[in-house]
Formats: structure tokens, sequence, C-alpha cells
């Protein structure tokens, strides 16, 4: 080494701050590029593939309506070419069963029904093959208030008119963790209702049609849903099931003001609404690889808070409500943990799977 060479060595080690600094900024700079070109990589990966974006609703239900709307901003960001799959059956968990044993190499996406997994996992359906919270959480879509609608030939006009009935309310579904079945037998066990609460049907336009022809008293939908057939004429919206009224009917009054809540019909409605936030997620089957993970939850941020998506989304009644992936996270591991007492627990699972059937 040459003398100078070996001063200024000397001359750095007697300053040891100063010689770390240099280190750790060499370091960061080495991260920096390291993570870059993971990123490039992943960029690279995407470009000229096909991506499978799958859902589990019928055509022309708001998972498939929100799964065309996303896929050509996806591959305008992505270079991909998008093909939207559905996948119908089992309140969608057909469609999450699915999705859990795809190679997780990003190809295989799916904007799957946040809420009814999650509940289909508190109430321990046996037919699930799939840990909700090891997906690879990318970003929530949206979420929204959940509107009743009914037979507009019906009595049904108020929730006055539920809670003097003289029958049994009647609800048509598709299963018991729809987000339907499942809203409404909280509804009715919080209110101490009498209700028959109809499953089986196919998807969601099976049983809007059931309300339509008056085969039950209605159903209830994610307010983009529920405004399609409202503004129709075909059914009429009575109230949002929560504490907020919807963006899009505002007209319909919530359910909090349409009829005194106590505190024990506060603490069921709330849950129900807790789990109604996590919303339509997009997400992926577990393990996906860092880098590519790290590109799809930028990719669906950019969409999602995009203005013009935003306004398109709007247009077509199906606005969009980006969730950061970390926080969905947190919210549904809150809801499986320790959030709940294991008599809670077993008074929920009661509610949702045995008392309406």
């Amino acid at each position: 080494m040459p003398p100078d060479a070996t001063l200024s060595l000397i001359s750095l080690l007697k300053r040891p701050a100063r010689a770390l600094g240099l280190f750790a900024a060499a370091g960061m700079s080495l991260l920096a590029l390291a993570e870059g070109a993971r990123a490039d990589a992943a960029a690279d990966f995407f470009k000229g593939k096909t991506m499978r974006l799958v859902n589990g609703g019928a055509a022309g239900s708001g998972y498939d309506l929100y799964s065309r709307m996303l896929a050509p901003w996806l591959e305008k960001k992505l270079g991909v070419t998008v093909v939207v799959e559905s996948r119908p059956g089992a309140g969608m968990m057909t469609a999450m069963n699915h999705t859990w044993i795809q190679p997780a190499d990003g190809l295989t996406i799916m904007l799957a029904p946040g809420e009814g997994a999650v509940l289909s996992k508190l109430v321990d359906d046996q037919s699930l093959r799939f840990d909700v919270a090891k997906y690879s959480m990318i970003a929530r879509v949206n979420t929204a208030p959940r509107v009743m609608i009914v037979y507009p030939k019906g009595p049904i006009h108020s929730m006055a008119d539920i809670l003097k009935l003289g029958k049994p309310l009647q609800i048509g579904s598709n299963g018991k963790v729809d987000g339907v079945s499942d809203t409404t037998a909280i509804f009715c066990h919080a209110f101490n209702l009498p209700c028959k609460i109809v499953i089986g049907y196919k998807s969601s336009a099976d049983f809007s049609l059931a309300a339509i022809r008056g085969e039950v008293d209605g159903t209830i939908l994610v307010e983009d849903s529920a405004a399609r057939y409202a503004q129709g004429g075909q059914l009429r919206a009575v109230m949002t099931m929560g504490r907020e009224r919807s963006r899009i009917m505002p007209e319909a009054p919530s359910l909090f003001e349409a009829t005194k809540v106590s505190d024990e019909q506060a603490w069921w409605l709330d849950f129900r609404e807790d789990v109604r936030k996590i919303g339509r997620l997009l997400i992926g089957p577990p393990n996906m690889e860092p880098a590519r993970l790290a590109l799809l939850r930028k990719v669906a941020k950019d969409i999602l808070t995009d203005p013009e998506a935003l306004k398109e989304f709007e247009a077509k009644q199906q606005p969009a409500l980006y969730g950061d992936p970390q926080e969905m996270t947190a919210l549904v591991n809150r809801i499986l943990g320790e959030g709940l007492s294991a008599a809670r627990k077993a008074e929920i699972k009661h509610v949702i799977m045995d008392k309406y059937y």
C-alpha cells in the first residue's frame, strides 16, 4: 500500500464516527441499488405476460364489474394482458380456495370478499382450505355501506314496517357468510326479529331476482349493487345497515337513524360494520415474491388513488376506496385474534350459522 494511502487510512481510523458514517452511507447506497434492481426485475417479469384476475361473482355482479374496470388499468401499469375469470359458488369461497393454491408468481390475483372470508374463518367453516390472514395482501379496493332492498309491491317501506311485519322477514342469499346472510342474521338477532334466511341461490343476481318476483321480502347488497336495482324501480331501498348513509343512495336513512338502538344492539351492528370495513380486497396466493408483491401494491395504490380512475369508477357507480395492505392485515388479525372473547365468538357463530335456518 502506498505511504499516503496508509496515512489516509490511519487518519480515518482515528475518526471512528466519521468512518462509521461513511460505511453506513455506502451500505445504504448498496441497499438502494439492490432494491432498485429487484424492482426493475419485477417490472420486467410482468411485461408481456398474461395475468388472471379471479373473482367469485357471477357475470354482471359487483365483483365482476369491479374486476373488469381494474383490468385495463392493470394492463396499462404493468404491461400485462389481464383475463377476468369469474368462479362463483359457496358465497365466493370456491374462488378463495382456488386462488389459495395457485402459483405465487404474481400472475394470479383475486378480487376477494374480505369480510365474507374473515367471517367464514371466525365461524370455523370447514369447507375453507385457506387461512385468510396468509394471503398476499395487495390493497382494499373498496368498502361501502350495505343497503336493504325489498320487493316494491310489498308492505315494507321502513324499519317501522319491519318491526310490525307480523311474519318472519324473508331474505334471499347464497350462503351463510356471503355478506347478505350474516348481515341479516346479526340484524335480526340484534332486534329479536323472527326471520328466515333463504340460501342456495347461485349468485346475487339470482337472489335479487327472487326479491323482484316477490319470492322473498328482499335482500341486502353493497350500495353499488343495490343502486342498480333501486334506480331501475325493480326493488325499493329501505335503509343502510349501519351508522352511515350511502353516497350513491343518500335518500335511504341509516339503521341508526331509522330506529332507536340500545347499547347491546349497537354492539352487534358495529361489530358487523367493523368487518364490513375490510371490504373487497385485492389479494394473491400466499408467499408471493416480495419485489413483485411490492410492485403490485404500488400499482394498486396508484390506480385506486388516481383522480382519473376514481372519476371513471364513480361514473359507473362502482366507487373505489383504497385501503393500505398493512392496515387491512392488521384489521383482519384483530377480528380473528384476541379482540373477541370465546363466549362472544360462540354466540356469533350460533347467530350466523344456525339461528335463522
